[in-house]
């Protein structure tokens, strides 16, 4: 037997939807420090070569959590 979808509160979706637009704000905001403060940083890549390119795995994992997360938003529109 199937089950009857369950009626969510408007505004239980709407908390949820504003929870997932901050998290993709904050994933960009990291992202985007991580490759002008790692990536593109001359003066650590110049010294600290391992340093700058060891945030590359990182980046890419936010921004896999991102694409994600802005699936969910799209889903939610």
């Amino acid at each position: 037997m199937r089950q009857k979808a369950k009626v969510v509160d408007p505004s239980v979706k709407l908390a949820y939807f504003d929870l997932i637009q901050r998290t993709v704000s904050s994933l960009n905001a990291l992202v985007y420090e991580l490759e002008n403060e790692g990536l593109h940083n001359t003066e650590l890549r110049e010294h600290y070569y391992e340093l700058a390119v060891d945030c590359v795995p990182l980046i890419k994992k936010l921004s896999e959590a991102r694409r994600y997360a802005e699936g969910t938003l799209s889903h939610f529109r």
